[in-house]
C-alpha cells in the first residue's frame, strides 16, 4: 500500500510540473503566492513532521497484515496439502546417510484413513533427471494413519551410491586440484514426499516417484533440504 502511496504522489508532481510548463499561470507557484508562503514559511517544519508521523502510522499501521499474509503463504505450500498429510518437521540423519519426518495425520480424510497407508519417500534432486522417473530413491515401510507420528528411513543402496558419485564427479571439477588433504564441505539437495498407498501393498514394487499413482496411491506434501558433508582430498 506504501508503494501505490508514494507511485501515486510521484505520478501527479510529475503531471502538475508537466502543465506548469504548458499553462505556468494557472500551475506554477508564485513566490508570493499564499500556498508558497504556507508550505516555505515558519510552520512548514510542523507540517512536514505531520506528513511523516502520517506515512510511520500507516505503516505501523498494515505491517502486522502485511507479516501474517507472507508467513502463511510459506507455510501452506511447504507443510501441508490437500490429502491432509502435513509434515511438522523433515531431517536427514546427523551422518547424511538417511532421511526422516514428522508427520501429523490428524486432517487425513477418513476415505484415505480406512483405505491407505502412510510411507516417506526421499530422493536425489537432480535437475538433468525427471523426478517422477528417477529410480534413485528411499522408500520406507508402511505406517498406519495416526494422530502423529515419526519416520526415520536409512537411504537404498541405489541413492547413497548415487549421491557418493555426485560428490566424487564434483571433487574431479574443482580448478585447479585442491592439495591432498584438504577437507571441504559438499551439500547435495534431497527431495521427501509422503505418499499414501493402499493397505497391505509391498512398499519394495515403488520404484519411482511414478509408480506410486499407478498403483492407486495418493502423492501428497513434499519439502527438500541439503544434507553436507565433509570430504578429505586424497
Amino acid at each position: 500500500m506504501m508503494g501505490k502511496i508514494v507511485a501515486i504522489l510521484v505520478a501527479l508532481l510529475g503531471a502538475w510540473g508537466s502543465l506548469a510548463q504548458i499553462m505556468p499561470h494557472v500551475f506554477q507557484l508564485r513566490r508570493d503566492g499564499r500556498l508558497v508562503q504556507f508550505l516555505w514559511g515558519p510552520k512548514s517544519i510542523w507540517v512536514a513532521v505531520m506528513l511523516a508521523g502520517f506515512l510511520l502510522g500507516w505503516y505501523i499501521w498494515s505491517l502486522e497484515d502485511r507479516l501474517s499474509t507472507t508467513f502463511s503463504g510459506i507455510s501452506a505450500i511447504a507443510t501441508s496439502d490437500s490429502t491432509g498429510l502435513r509434515f511438522a518437521s523433515w531431517w536427514s540423519s546427523p551422518d547424511g546417510s538417511g532421511c526422516g519426518a514428522a508427520v501429523d495425520a490428524s486432517k487425513l480424510a477418513t476415505r484415505f484413513r480406512d483405505a491407505f497407508e502412510i510411507a516417506l519417500i526421499c530422493g536425489f534432486a537432480d535437475p538433468k533427471v525427471d523426478k517422477f522417473k528417477d529410480s534413485r530413491i528411499t522408500v520406507s515401510p508402511l505406517f498406519t494413519p495416526q494422530t502423529s507420528l515419526s519416520i526415520t528411513v536409512p537411504f537404498s543402496k541405489t541413492m547413497s551410491e548415487s549421491l557418493e558419485s555426485d560428490r566424487e564427479a564434483t571433487l574431479k571439477k574443482i580448478q585447479p586440484p585442491l592439495p591432498k588433504g584438504t577437507v571441504i564441505s559438499l551439500q547435495n539437495i534431497i527431495w521427501l514426499r509422503l505418499v499414501l498407498l493402499p493397505k497391505g501393498f509391498d512398499a519394495s514394487r515403488i520404484q519411482t516417484l511414478a509408480d506410486v499413482t499407478s498403483h492407486g496411491g495418493e502423492l501428497a506434501v513434499e519439502a527438500g533440504l541439503g544434507i553436507g558433508r565433509n570430504v578429505t582430498i586424497k
